[in-house]
This record gives structure tokens, C-alpha cells and sequence, in this order.
């Protein structure tokens, strides 16, 4: 409670930069006032090209992307600071720890990379764009040089061997490749949802995609421009070993001299068959893919940090969400095979003795997990993964070269609120974090100093670089809800650590079914679709969101939040832009037209609880013959569809894998769709993707 009533206080008083979780720091030098960002080039976009010579270059390039990128620009150290808050991108002097410039971007930034020949590439997400920026001289803005249209929400960058320009998308669903000289695109491959961080295989063969949610990691064959799904679920190994041996007992009776009946026999394959559903049980989800990075020495090697999740039986009640008998979420890091893109299984392991928070021995499993890991890079000198942690606002070092790195922490830093990004400065053994919702940026000194049992990891201090006050500032309340949203390890919130943002990532949604006290339910999107539509959940009558948080602590076993730090909370997430809006905005094409005259036709009846000018919802409790096993009534909320095509899986217990299968199966039960061709399933279908 402690760390966060300086907040709350901070919000009443209006003071957004005293709103920090982590108020220590090294010393700073005074910041400059630097007048409010402008763009250097007015006229349009000329077509994309190679610089002739490069003003600025990398200070350690690692061929992928991040909110915070270091080059050397006149003789300075030079960090570029994707600011999402100010929409611009910061130039600040690192060494001399001031603010040069500010360049403004038509959009909300994202991640920034450096190419070869000196051009800063940065995605705007809310526009569907990137843009290309080129230095001159450190105390100006940037120019605009061009700038490229891009599949919805591009997220990150990355920079293959041969030039070209990888871009993920996160809502649209795609990895793209660009021509490193013109930007042109070449090719793009359609991914699962939510793709995030994007690194590039050493042969230059493959790319390797994070996703923020659906327990898994793509894999494509960047000349094939194919891509191939790969399963990163926790494994419990006593789980595993008593299946191994289940599975030989019968070989091991006959090596022996037992006879084996078939009554023996049939009994082993239902114990068998048990063992399949207890694997499975035993297995955990994972979700928070947003960073990875590339091993160096060991090479070859692939890290993915996320996080574990034990959503309970959905076929049970539970007390919360989850498990009852087992925390939620473990930290972990899961290590890839750059070459085959296979998972090391110890990476993957967890046990319930592990999830635990602070249990164990080694005086280091007292620390905080990072249970919302957002940036990553390899420090190749000390073969340290630094990870950067929201909610806890620390920076971790891991054992880059360990079987499974999140058993292997060896230091770690505090840092400014909201860590989003992190870049090395291999040259000078440092590193510079970005931190958003405090707009600082910390200087973290590496030296490779291995912490033991005997000596307890302290949380230590970094530099830190204080930047000017902004002239667009978010709302303080705003700023306090977001810090309270990321807030994991806070026993106000969920007693087993997780935050609002562990099952709504970015304010979304998990792709998570959950045990709870009501039955199975599936998280729901938050983004651009609270402001209109009580009741907050599926089944519940709760009519403001206040309310809906207030059951939501209650049931994580969390002590409660005070009404000004719940009413922040609202405040955050009622300005949470929907992830589809530029979609919506979009000119509708003549398939998404289609769709929808027939979702407001009275023969299929979607629109009588859907209302469109209703944000697609009546409010009201319906049974749609739909109640699970385990669920404790019949009747669920109509919700919004704003943003439901990205989702997935469907329904309240997600017993849809696709929208298609949802369309087909409802007939009768919610609207009518048995009568539709499959020329105007696809089309309706278009359409709601596109809302």
C-alpha cells in the first residue's frame, strides 16, 4: 500500500511527474525547456531511398527494434526516444543528459529502428504507417522523408542480413518484408494474433515473431513466406515423468516375466488416457510475448521472456480466477533453437512449488517476477538477458546462456514507471532505458559481478536523465489509472501478484478461459468498449465499472484500492482507444457492405441485441442456450462486438476457435444465420471484422 498512496497523493495535486514508482535515481543535470515538437517537412512524402552517406549510425546494432535507440550523431551518444505520450520522437544527449530536440509524428510512435544508411524508421500504430526519419545535426528536428502504409497497428521492426525490412503488425495479423533501400513492400505472411517483437534467425533464413497472447511463437521462412506456429506451454516435469512412466509400465511387466492380461492392458490405456488429460492439466499457458532477443555467445539461441498461466478447470467453480490451489502466473523465459525453432523443454518447465511467489531457498526468489515483460536485448560482454519489467518497473539481468534464465537472475535495477523499451551501449558497458509513464530515461552501468545466496541481489539504482516537462500532458488521473492498471505485485489488487494487465495485455484481451465462481469465462476486451455498455461482464448485473472492479479485487483476494485510485483506474481505461479504429475508418469495400445489410437484415436478426447505435449492445442478460457444464446460471450479457473480430477464441467459455464456427452453430439460438450462402457468411463475417 505504501508504494502506491504517493501516488494517489501525486494525482490529487495534478503533479503527473511526481506520479513515479520508482523515485530513485543517480545524479541529473538540469533539463533545458524545449519548445513543443515540430515537424522539419511540411510537403508530402517523397518516394522512399538510400542515404548517400549516413549522419547517424548505430552505437550497437542489433538489427531489431525498441522505443529507445542509441546512435552516434556528431561525435555525441545520441538516444532517440519514441515518446507515444507527446506523439514525437525525442533526440536527447546521453552524456551530456538533456533534451535536444523534439520531432513531431502524425500518430501515436511505436518502435524506431536504425538502418545501415542512417534513417530512423519508426511505426506509427494508430495510422498504419512508418515513417522514415533522417538526421542532420543533434539539436534540430528530424526530416520526414517518406513514409510506407502498412497492415493495422504495426508494432516492431527488424532487420534481416540481406537489408530487408521486417514489420509486424499486431492487429492486422501480419509480418511483413520491405526492400531495405526503398522500402517497397516484398512480401507479407498472415500470423495468430497479436504478433509483437520480431528477431531474425543467424543465418538470415528465418524470422522469429512473438505474440502477446495464444501460447505460442511463429516461425517464418522468409523466402518461403510461409509461417509455422510453435507451442510454448509451462510444463510440469513430475507431471511428464509420471506419463513416461505409465506409458512403459506395461513393457517393463513383460521384460520381467509378468504376464500381462488384457484386462491388465485395457486398465493401462485408461490409466493411460488419464495420464493425456493430466499432461494436459499440468501444462500452462503462456501470454505477455512482447520482447525477445538473440543469444551471442552461446549462439544460436533464441529468448522469449512471458509468463505462465494456471487458469484452473474451466469444467469447475472456482473461488477467483483460476486455480484455487495454485498461483496464477510464474515469470519465465522460454529459449529457442535458432536453427530448428524447437523449444528447450527446460526453459519451459514449471513446477507449483516455483509459481509461488518468494518461495524457495536462493534469497533471490524474494524479488518481484517480472510478470509483464515488455523489452529485451543480450549484453554480449557479461552474457547478461536484460529484461525490462512493467509494474514492478525493474530492469532483471538474467543468465543469457542458462537452460532456463528466469532460474538464473543475477542482478537487477530500478527504473522509471513504464519501461517500454531498453538499448545497449556495448562500447561504453551501459545500457539506456525508456520508461513511458515517467518520461525519464535510466542509465544502467554493466559490469558482470554474479550475485550468490550468500549476498541477496539488491535492487540497484541506475542514472537517470529527467526529461522536460511535456506540453501535452495525459490527464494526472489518467497517468495514476494507468500506473494502477500495470501495478503487478501489488496485494491491493490480487493477492498472487498479477495486474490488470496480465488478462487484459494493452487493455485487451488473454485469449484466456477462466474458472471462476460463476463458471467459464472468457476475458473480454476492453479497449473502445466500456464507455457505453453495462453490465461489465457476462453474467453479472454490475452496472458501473466501479462496481465491476470492486467484484473483480474481491475475487483475486486483493485488499482494495481507494475510491479516488478506482475512479483513476476507470479514467485509464474509458480512453483506451479501440485497437481497430483505423479499420472502422477505413471506406467499407464492397464484401464489408454486403455484411452489412445482411447483419441489419431481419432475417438473420443480429442487430435486435447487437444495436448498432447502441455500440452493438442491449445491456441485457439473454439465454442463448449456451450454458456450459460448470456455469451457475443460463443467461449471459449481450456484448459489444466493437473489436471482436480480432479476438478469439469466441463465446463466454471460448468454445469457438473461429467466427466462422460461431456464425454456423448459432442458428436459432442467437439470430439466424442457417438460410445465409456461404457468399454472405464470409461477407458478414467482413463485417465484423471490421467494426
Amino acid at each position: 500500500m505504501q508504494r502506491w498512496s504517493g501516488l494517489a497523493l501525486a494525482a490529487v495535486l495534478g503533479s503527473v511527474a511526481a506520479a513515479a514508482c520508482g523515485g530513485h535515481g543517480g545524479a541529473q543535470a538540469p533539463a533545458p525547456q524545449v519548445p513543443a515538437a515540430k515537424a522539419a517537412a511540411a510537403a508530402p512524402s517523397a518516394p522512399c531511398h538510400k542515404l548517400a552517406r549516413a549522419v547517424a549510425t548505430a552505437v550497437s546494432a542489433s538489427g531489431v527494434s525498441s522505443t529507445v535507440v542509441l546512435a552516434s550523431v556528431d561525435g555525441k551518444t545520441v538516444a532517440y526516444v519514441s515518446d507515444e505520450d507527446v506523439h514525437a520522437v525525442l533526440t536527447v544527449d546521453v552524456d551530456g543528459k538533456k533534451q535536444l530536440a523534439s520531432t513531431a509524428i502524425d500518430g501515436t510512435p511505436g518502435h524506431m529502428l536504425l538502418t545501415p544508411d542512417g534513417r530512423l524508421l519508426v511505426t506509427v500504430k494508430d495510422k498504419s504507417k512508418v515513417v522514415a526519419l533522417e538526421p542532420s545535426v543533434t539539436d534540430k528536428p528530424l526530416a520526414t522523408s517518406c513514409s510506407i502504409d502498412t497492415a493495422t497497428e504495426p508494432v516492431a521492426l527488424a532487420l534481416a542480413p540481406d537489408g530487408t525490412v521486417l514489420v509486424s503488425s499486431g492487429w492486422g495479423r501480419a509480418l511483413a518484408g520491405h526492400d531495405g533501400d526503398t522500402l517497397a513492400r516484398r512480401f507479407s505472411v498472415e500470423l495468430p494474433r497479436e504478433p509483437r517483437a520480431v528477431v531474425v534467425s543467424e543465418d538470415g533464413k528465418s524470422a522469429f515473431v512473438a505474440h502477446a497472447v495464444g501460447s505460442q511463437m511463429s516461425v517464418v521462412d522468409l523466402a518461403a513466406g510461409k509461417a509455422r506456429a510453435v507451442k510454448l506451454r509451462g510444463k510440469d516435469p513430475l507431471v511428464a515423468q509420471r506419463r513416461r512412466m505409465m506409458r512403459s509400465q506395461p513393457a517393463r511387466m513383460k521384460a520381467a516375466g509378468i504376464k500381462v492380461t488384457p484386462e491388465m492392458e485395457r486398465r493401462f490405456a485408461e490409466m493411460e488416457k488419464e495420464g493425456d488429460s493430466e499432461t494436459e492439466r499440468g501444462s500452462r499457458s503462456s501470454c505477455q510475448g512482447y520482447a525477445l532477443a538473440k543469444s551471442i555467445d552461446p549462439a544460436g539461441r533464441v529468448l522469449a521472456p512471458e509468463v505462465f498461466v494456471d487458469n484452473g478447470d474451466p469444467n469447475m467453480r472456482a473461488e477467483g480466477y483460476g486455480d484455487d490451489d495454485s498461483p496464477t502466473e510464474a515469470a519465465s523465459v522460454a529459449v529457442l533453437d535458432d536453427t530448428t525453432g524447437t523449444p528447450i523443454d527446460t526453459s519451459l518447465a514449471t513446477s507449483r512449488e516455483r509459481m509461488f511467489m518468494g518461495h524457495g531457498d536462493d534469497p533471490r526468489d524474494h524479488h518481484e517476477p517480472c510478470l509483464l515483460p515488455r523489452a529485451a536485448i543480450v549484453d554480449p560482454s557479461t552474457k547478461n538477458l536484460l529484461v525490462t519489467c512493467f509494474g514492478i518497473d525493474d530492469v532483471i539481468a538474467y543468465d543469457a546462456a542458462a537452460a532456463s534464465p528466469v532460474r538464473a537472475e543475477k542482478r537487477r535495477w530500478g527504473v522509471g514507471a513504464g519501461p517500454t523499451g531498453i538499448a545497449l551501449d556495448g562500447p561504453k558497458h551501459r545500457a539506456i532505458v525508456w520508461s513511458q509513464f515517467d518520461r525519464v530515461l535510466d542509465v544502467i552501468e554493466l559490469t558482470n559481478i554474479p550475485i550468490t545466496a550468500e549476498k541477496a541481489n539488491p535492487r540497484e539504482r541506475s542514472g537517470r536523465i529527467e526529461l522536460p516537462a511535456a506540453e501535452r500532458k495525459i490527464q494526472p488521473e489518467v497517468a495514476l489509472g494507468r500506473l494502477l492498471f500495470h501495478a503487478a505485485g501489488d496485494n491491493r489488487i490480487a493477492k498472487d501478484g498479477r495486474a490488470c494487465a496480465s488478462c487484459h495485455p494493452d487493455g485487451r484481451d488473454d485469449a484466456i478461459t477462466w474458472a471462476t465462481p460463476d463458471g467459464p469465462r472468457r476475458t473480454i476486451l476492453l479497449a473502445g468498449r466500456v464507455s457505453s455498455t453495462p453490465p461489465y461482464s457476462w453474467s453479472n448485473g454490475e452496472k458501473t465499472l466501479r462496481e465491476h472492479l470492486s467484484t473483480t479485487f474481491d475475487r483475486l483476494d486483493g485488499g482494495g484500492l481507494r475510491s479516488a485510485e478506482l475512479d483513476a483506474i476507470v479514467a485509464y481505461i474509458t480512453t483506451l482507444a479501440p485497437p481497430n479504429a483505423a479499420v472502422a475508418r477505413a471506406p467499407k469495400e464492397a464484401k464489408v457492405a454486403r455484411g452489412e445489410q445482411v447483419f441489419l437484415s431481419k432475417e438473420a436478426k443480429c442487430a435486435e441485441c447487437h444495436i448498432p447505435s447502441a455500440d452493438f449492445s442491449d445491456g441485457q442478460l439473454h439465454d442463448v442456450k449456451s450454458k456450459a457444464k460448470a456455469d451457475r446460471g443460463d443467461q449471459f450479457n449481450t456484448p459489444s462486438l466493437r473489436g471482436t473480430g480480432g479476438a478469439g477464441p469466441w463465446f463466454h467459455d471460448g468454445r469457438y476457435k473461429t467466427l466462422k464456427d460461431l456464425l454456423k452453430d448459432v442458428d436459432g439460438k442467437m439470430g439466424h444465420t442457417k438460410q445465409l450462402s456461404e457468399t454472405d457468411l464470409d461477407a458478414l463475417e467482413a463485417y465484423l471484422r471490421s467494426i
